[in-house]
């Protein structure tokens, strides 16, 4: 996983840390999250074959398992949030207009 990819999680999983009314983000939420920064990410880089992408995400998933239970899972989140983040085109949209 690059630097850039981590970073940008780090920031999505920060800024849903702060947000506020909601509900508790379950497991899946904050795995797509995580699947939707690192594939924008992946895509900008043009990472290769579908698969390899695949493979990149899962990898990119399993390495940051614990930090996202820890930051993400049970922290506030909204219905609007997770639209936001399947609708956003790049990480740095998820990071920064997602979880204001």
């Amino acid at each position: 996983m690059s630097s850039a990819t981590r970073r940008c999680l780090k920031m999505a999983l920060f800024a849903l840390a702060v947000a506020g009314c909601g509900h508790p983000a379950s497991e899946a939420e904050c795995e797509e999250i995580v699947e939707r920064v690192a594939r924008l990410e992946l895509e900008k880089k043009q990472a290769g074959s579908p698969e390899s992408v695949q493979d990149e995400i899962e990898a990119t998933k399993k390495s940051v398992r614990e930090s996202m239970l820890k930051q993400c899972v049970g922290r506030r989140i909204t219905t609007k949030a997770m639209q936001c983040v399947r609708s956003a085109k790049t990480s740095k949209e998820v990071v920064e207009d997602c979880f204001d």
